[in-house]
């Protein structure tokens, strides 16, 4: 009975119950998205609010035929300024809601959430990243579990276990409670909150006005670099070697040129299909029966990558993409391809930023590559 009475007095004791009282309010406020205007300046889950709800706001603007998705490869290297630019003569209008960093399973949410406020959209841009199937994952990284926190954080649990993944008792905290979700986000919101507050000082008053939400702006290449392949970048181009930087670079640059190095050493070398390859697939079907269900066409993009890296997607490694994509597809149309990989020639570090990625000039150059090749392909609206 002592023990009873013991634990009622702790339960009802005023400091705990203010303290379970604020917490469930600080829960509360966070659920309800007051705190997204002061996340953290291009950290995941500000990039993928800035994003959605940039386009979302400028659909009286910008109300698109076609719809690009994808990652970094799609946002880093297609103007949609210089793409509607070429269209339109054609009459079709397009916008981009890719997301650097977005695995399936948060494009897929993307799309969920948001393709209904584009009821104009025929075709859908889906750029590909080649080795992504081979890197595919079981267990789910945090950057995925920010983004999805972000895209209706108890809707997407039940996505992300139809996506294949092993969800374990820390990733339901994660998108269950936002208090857990932004725990690193409020924790440097404490000790940089100067920083912070210029940050969203500089961005109040300087607002994006264009009906894009970006557009690369990056002169960087890779081209005095001369790089012949990835170990060659791992072994000159180490942080702790004092080379000389090139005029078309800078220490930054450089740094992430050198940790792109990194994340391509450790990309299989495989060509064949496996395990991996095969559950990519699998989500990619999930993705695109959603958007076949709306009667939207798809169409597959390869963009060019760097020449360092280029020969990996090989004719063995190109086959396993057009079984699985044709396979994905087929409930709802036949591949559709632009494989527009050698579209910036056999030598191309002028154009690149990185390994993957293009720079400004590499951006502009293929926009109006794919622009006069999807008007090729689809004619006048």
């Amino acid at each position: 009975m002592n023990l009873l009475k013991e634990t009622i007095a702790f339960l009802t004791d005023k400091k705990l119950v203010v303290a379970f009282l604020f917490l469930l309010t600080l829960e509360g406020l966070l659920q309800l998205g007051f705190y997204k205007p002061y996340l953290k300046k291009n950290s995941y889950a500000s990039n993928i609010n800035r994003v959605t709800e940039h386009v979302v706001s400028k659909r009286d603007v910008l109300d698109p035929d076609i719809l690009i998705v994808g990652t970094s490869v799609a946002f880093e290297g297609i103007s949609i300024r210089i793409l509607n630019q070429e269209l339109q003569k054609s009459g079709w209008k397009t916008q981009s809601i890719a997301v650097r960093g977005s695995e399936l399973v948060v494009q897929h949410r993307i799309l969920e959430e948001y393709l209904d406020k584009f009821p104009n959209v025929k075709i859908i841009l889906h750029v590909m990243e080649p080795g992504m199937p081979w890197v595919d994952r079981k267990h789910i990284v945090d950057p995925t579990l920010a983004m999805l926190s972000e895209l209706g954080n108890f809707k997407a649990i039940p996505t992300v276990l139809d996506f294949e993944y092993n969800l374990e008792f820390p990733n339901y905290l994660y998108l269950v409670f936002k208090s857990v979700a932004y725990r690193k986000d409020l924790s440097d919101l404490v000790i940089n909150f100067n920083e912070r507050l210029k940050a969203i000082s500089r961005k109040n008053k300087n607002p994006n006005l264009n009906a894009w939400d970006y557009e690369n702006d990056h002169p960087e290449s890779i081209d005095e670099y001369q790089l012949k392949s990835v170990d060659d970048c791992l072994n000159r181009l180490a942080l702790h070697l004092p080379i000389p930087i090139p005029k078309a670079s800078n220490p930054d640059h450089r740094r992430m040129l050198f940790e792109t190095c990194g994340i391509a050493s450790v990309v299989p070398k495989d060509s064949n299909a496996t395990e991996d390859t095969k559950r990519y697939f699998r989500r990619l079907t999930k993705m695109y029966n959603f958007i076949g269900s709306k009667n939207i066409h798809i169409i597959n993009v390869f963009a060019p990558y760097s020449d360092v890296i280029r020969k990996v997607n090989n004719q063995e490694r190109m086959k396993v993409w057009h079984d699985g994509l044709t396979e994905a597809l087929s409930s709802h149309q036949t591949l559709d391809e632009m494989d527009l990989q050698d579209s910036l020639g056999d030598t191309n570090g002028k154009y690149c930023f990185d390994l993957i990625h293009l720079n400004e000039a590499g951006m502009k150059e293929f926009t109006k590559i794919l622009a006069k090749e999807l008007e090729k392909k689809i004619g006048k609206r």
